[in-house]
């Protein structure tokens, strides 16, 4: 499977451009992940390891990506995987934060379905996705556009719980993340941060319940 050329997302978070979008966003996932929370990078997550603290923190790297050197930082902590089938046990992490990667997948349902499996039973999902709309020229072979990535986290049991529109001047909240607004969000914006919550499912509450059952 290939996805975009990781050059072209080097070079852009080696601008003054990502890289100030960088730490606008790195300030919010240091507000969003503990130092005690178990968490998962999956994509390309170079601009954003040298800021988080979690002490157990992954780094996933996708197969299709061609990354030019190994993280310097976490390098036992990384591992490259076949983003639909993750080497990790089922309810994982509290955290799992997907970055520059469903803007380029023609699979996002199948990864979607790993994210899920191994995210624990109350975590949340992180997708930090590039504007399609407003990046197309800088950044090459970018698939799907925010609202078709919304589309798909509904799909698959994913409720939003905060959008943000990320500029070079502004970190702004979409407060009722409607369609409308999403839609005008990726006119101005470089960049979104989707923060959602996966939701339980039946069996899932059936067989914690089951399981407290049977301990008493």
């Amino acid at each position: 499977m290939k996805y975009s050329n990781i050059t072209s997302l080097e070079d852009f978070y080696a601008s003054q451009l990502g890289s100030c979008l960088a730490e606008k966003i790195s300030q919010y996932l240091l507000s969003r992940i503990s130092r005690t929370e178990s968490a998962l990078i999956l994509g390309y997550g170079d601009p954003y390891l040298n800021k988080l603290e979690s002490e157990n923190l992954f780094y996933a790297i996708p197969m299709g990506y061609k990354t030019s050197r190994w993280p310097s930082i976490r390098p036992f902590q990384t591992v490259v995987v076949d983003e639909e089938n993750l080497p990790f046990l089922s309810y994982s992490f509290d955290k799992i934060v997907v970055i520059n990667f469903f803007e380029f997948s023609k699979h996002s349902r199948q990864t979607l379905n790993e994210v899920s499996r191994c995210l624990k039973t109350n975590g949340d999902l992180i997708v930090i996705a590039l504007n399609k709309s407003v990046l197309f020229r800088k950044i090459k072979h970018i698939r799907n556009s925010i609202t078709e990535i919304v589309a798909c986290l509904n799909s698959k049991n994913f409720a939003l719980k905060h959008v943000f529109e990320v500029g070079e001047k502004s970190f702004h909240e979409i407060e009722v993340p409607s369609p409308l607004l999403l839609k005008t969000a990726q006119i101005f914006y470089n960049m979104v941060v989707l923060d959602a919550s996966r939701e339980i499912l039946a069996e899932e509450t059936s067989f914690d319940l089951q399981e407290a059952l049977s301990v008493s």
